[in-house]
């Protein structure tokens, strides 16, 4: 906590001195100069996509011989199950459950795509567990490790700087709502020509979560965070704002506290719609060579300061060579921001946000 609040006073001390020498106007997106508790905290991250994913079909052994009950149904890889006889899936429990005490065959409602139908099938039981099955492989959710890019005045987080796809399923678009956690950085894989490192995490998803997460975009996920305590409070740059040259990635390699590093901006691409590519960096710190190479997996959604401002996120590092990095603009990640916090105001009191004014594994299984 203490080192903590080192760098938030840092933080807070840079972009005070760097308004007091500014004497042209500045160069803003918004009517008004935007602030945000910016982050660089790791979160552990995990989005479902609205019931269980399966991950492939079966042979069940039945002692007899083995036999796929799923056979001619279409349900395959990638799809959702969603409820069990019309009563909606919880968790991989609720679901094996009711398999294993069905008392004859059993409706499956099940999403592929943007078509949903109904499945009826007959589970048979496994010769080994004694339980009935129906041959499915399946998980609850999709998880990773990422770091938190800032926290809205409004209480609205974003993070990852990009969007959380399956490459095992191919899922996309359908994972959305989730949770992140408080995580600390374990290990660093240093990253190398032509493979990728990445930051090291165990995510304790019986720990109460520090956001809910409710969209999945193409640069970022956001949602509501519900902790109190919050980084230094930042300017969100505009895109016209962004020079080559000297900036810092606020990340974190070890524990839970993140620390200031230095880059190079090379690149900045002007755009009017955010993509994940809008700037490229070269890391010029030694300790974050030394430590990891460069941009690793996990440093995605860590801020981009520059001049005492926050100017984007890391998104990517250049598989070919991990001292390089791309990031995207801070303006369009706030953009995603609002634009959630006014859906959300919709439906919620504002007395029921969590809004601060200090500045301070996948599971998977068969059944």
């Amino acid at each position: 906590m203490r080192r903590l609040r080192k760098i938030v006073v840092a933080l807070a001390v840079l972009a005070a001195l760097v308004a007091v020498g500014t004497v042209s106007p500045v160069q803003t997106a918004f009517a008004e100069a935007r602030y945000v508790y910016v982050g660089g905290t790791p979160v552990g991250i995990t989005v479902g996509a609205g019931g269980l994913i399966v991950t492939g079909v079966t042979e069940v052994d039945t002692g007899k011989g083995t036999v796929t009950p799923l056979a001619g149904t279409g349900i395959t890889k990638g799809d959702v199950i969603t409820s069990v006889d019309g009563v909606a899936v919880v968790n991989m429990y609720d679901f094996t459950r009711r398999i294993a005490t069905a008392a004859g065959k059993v409706t499956l409602t099940v999403k592929s795509g943007a078509v949903t139908r109904d499945v009826e099938v007959t589970p048979v039981v496994d010769a080994i567990s004694g339980e009935k099955k129906l041959g499915l492989m399946l998980k609850e959710d999709i998880g990773g490790v990422g770091t938190l890019t800032f926290v809205t005045e409004e209480g609205v987080y974003a993070a990852l700087g990009h969007r959380i796809s399956d490459p095992e399923t191919g899922l996309s678009d359908e994972l959305q709502q989730g949770k992140i956690f408080d995580v600390e950085i374990e290990n660093v894989i240093k990253g190398e020509k032509g493979r990728a490192g990445g930051l090291q995490a165990s995510i304790n998803r019986l720990q109460t979560p520090a956001g809910r997460n409710e969209i999945n975009t193409d640069i970022g996920i956001y949602g509501v965070y519900d902790k109190e305590e919050r980084g230094a409070k930042l300017r969100v740059a505009s895109q016209r704002e962004t020079r080559m040259g000297h900036a810092q990635v606020l990340t974190t390699l070890n524990g839970g506290t993140p620390e200031l590093y230095d880059v190079d901006i090379v690149k900045s691409v002007p755009q009017t719609d955010g993509e994940q590519k809008g700037l490229v960096l070269v890391v010029r710190d030694r300790r974050l060579l030394d430590k990891a190479g460069g941009i690793v997996q996990g440093m995605s959604g860590s801020p981009i300061i520059q001049n005492g401002a926050l100017v984007g996120a890391v998104t990517h590092v250049f598989v070919s060579d991990p001292t390089r990095g791309y990031g995207v603009h801070a303006e369009f990640m706030l953009q995603n921001a609002d634009a959630l916090g006014a859906e959300i105001r919709k439906t919620q009191p504002k007395a029921a946000w969590s809004v601060c004014e200090c500045e301070t594994e996948w599971r998977k299984e068969a059944a």
